[in-house]
Order: C-alpha cells, then structure tokens, then sequence
C-alpha cells in the first residue's frame, strides 16, 4: 500500500506542467524605477533638514554672540 501511495505521488510530481509568467513591461519599470526615485528623494530630504539645522544653530549662536556684546 505504501509503494503504491508513494507511485501515485511520484506519477503526480511528474506530470506537472510548467507555469509560465508574464510581467507587464509597464509594471515592471514601476518596480525597478520606484525605488530609484524614492530612495535620492529620501536622502535629500535628510540632507537638507540636516543643513537646515546646521545653518539655524549657526545663526542662533551668532545672534547670542552679538546679543551679549551689546549689553
């Protein structure tokens, strides 16, 4: 019984019929593209919040900076 289970599941595995897949190139250009715009746009947005920063404790301590001399 179990060689004759195991001859059906043999026959089954082999007759399996290849699937075939077909990606839509318009579909597949968002894939690839997607991460490419994204992943620029993400570090700009960090690099100009980082600059911004720099540029707003620059100012800030020069404004101290004038603000004590003048008292």
């Amino acid at each position: 019984m179990a060689t004759l289970c195991l001859l059906c599941c043999m026959c089954f595995v082999s007759i399996a019929i290849p699937a075939y897949e077909y990606v839509d190139p318009n579909a597949a250009g968002l894939i690839s593209l997607t991460p490419l715009l994204v992943i620029p746009g993400a570090g700009l947005t960090f690099f100009r919040k980082q600059v911004g920063a720099l540029f707003s404790g620059l100012s800030r301590r020069l404004r101290r900076g004038t603000d004590v001399e003048e008292l």
